[in-house]
């Protein structure tokens, strides 16, 4: 069942908001000035320190002090991102949890906007992506969920970005069923957001407010390093050992092979090709697409791309690596 609306309850239910902060003094004042403005009142942002070495520790100090009733710190040694989130969780307090990175931002009034579609008996509500870039190329808006028509909101979740930050959940998901955050990887969103999706009778989705997504020279995503690329593996077969164990593999097979051709086909490719490591991580990619899902082109889903990807999926394995990174470039 997929929910939008704009009414509000009366009493709202209190949304637990956590930002993992290392080293980002330069851009953390913008994000905590809006959460500092959110118009949703019952608000409880939990900015966890971790491990930083600049001014950030001062910088949260600052508006713990001006806002008590809405900013806690918590301090731990370094750990990275997910350790930094799964700390906060076990402090959360929220019906509703949420996610933000310190460089991003959020509209004044998004989390009024997500718990008004929340509040309707959503799982998890979803919001568009605005894409910011430092550099001065033009934003753009990503949609939360997949715009294609397909025949379950589940579905269609599956085939959206799977990023944390952007979406409301439910608690329990985190308190009950325990979920996580995988240590030290990349892409550690995919393997929490995909289950969290299969388990969610309800998705919402709201489009009025959205998340400031910055794309900043140094961001974890935006630097290729070729070591780290080979994490998407280990983290795709998670996702299939835990579709394996919920006994949901058949019943969402075509959407599991298409988050395999977008992150070892598609757009995950794209960051191979700029790496050294090229044909090593093509010939990984190769084996595990042979092994679990040999007639990935006749993916229905393949059908809802541009025409640019159509054609370089059509065309793949059937250029030498050196065409391939001349296409690209």
């Amino acid at each position: 069942m997929l929910i939008s609306s704009d009414r509000r309850s009366a009493v709202e239910p209190k949304i637990t908001v956590i930002v993992p902060v290392y080293n980002v003094e330069k851009y953390l004042p913008e994000c905590l000035d809006s959460l500092a403005g959110q118009t949703y009142k019952n608000l409880q942002v939990l900015v966890v320190n971790d491990g930083s070495t600049d001014s950030s520790p001062q910088i949260i100090e600052d508006y713990v002090r001006r806002f008590p009733d809405r900013f806690a710190q918590l301090n731990k040694p370094n750990g990275g991102l997910s350790d930094a989130r799964n700390f906060a969780i076990g402090k959360a307090e929220g019906e509703w949890i949420a996610f933000l990175d310190s460089d991003d931002w959020a509209d004044p009034e998004y989390y009024a906007k997500m718990a008004d579609v929340m509040a309707r008996g959503a799982d998890v509500v979803v919001s568009d992506i605005e894409y910011f870039y430092e550099n001065g190329q033009p934003s753009w808006i990503m949609p939360g969920l997949n715009p294609h028509a397909f025949d379950s909101p589940v579905k269609q979740a599956f085939l959206s970005p799977m990023f944390a930050w952007n979406k409301l959940y439910r608690a329990d998901f985190f308190t009950r069923k325990h979920y996580r955050y995988p240590l030290g990887t990349w892409y550690e969103d995919i393997p929490v957001t995909m289950p969290i999706f299969a388990q969610s009778q309800t998705i919402g989705i709201q489009h009025e407010a959205r998340i400031h997504y910055r794309q900043r020279e140094g961001s974890i995503m935006s630097v290729t390093k070729s070591e780290r690329l080979k994490e998407i593996f280990p983290v795709m077969k998670q996702v299939r050992d835990q579709f394996a164990e919920m006994g949901l593999s058949e019943r969402y097979h075509d959407e599991l092979e298409y988050l395999h051709i977008e992150h070892l086909r598609l757009y995950g490719m794209f960051r191979f090709l700029r790496s050294p490591l090229t044909s090593e991580l093509k010939a990984m990619s190769d084996a595990v697409m042979a092994e679990f899902y040999p007639n990935w082109k006749k993916n229905p889903y393949i059908r809802n791309l541009g025409w640019k990807d159509q054609l370089f999926l059509k065309t793949f394995g059937s250029l030498t690596l050196p065409l391939y990174k001349h296409v690209i470039h």
